[in-house]
């Protein structure tokens, strides 16, 4: 496997996916969802799979939903229109 620094560069907002599986995903008032388990990847947009114990949640990953992504500190700061944490529970 290539180590980190002998990977291609990607465009600004794009990550490797093992960049984002263990992040914690937070909400902007510091509320923990869980942590990226997987990222579906969908015809129009990716989406982060998150688990907290039991539940789980998809969240689109787009920049109006998800905010700020801090791969070296491990955190995606989500703003999540109303209702989305729920209507996405499987």
């Amino acid at each position: 496997m290539l180590s980190e620094p002998a990977l291609q560069a990607l465009e600004k907002g794009h990550y490797y996916d093992f960049q984002l599986i263990g992040c914690s995903v937070i909400t902007e008032k510091n509320e923990e969802i869980g942590k990226v388990e997987a990222i579906l990847r969908i015809k129009d947009n990716d989406l982060l799979v998150v688990r907290e114990k039991k539940k789980e949640v998809l969240i689109p990953f787009v920049e109006s939903i998800c905010i700020e992504v801090n791969v070296q500190e491990k955190i995606i700061v989500v703003n999540p229109p109303d209702g989305l944490l729920d209507l996405n529970e499987i």
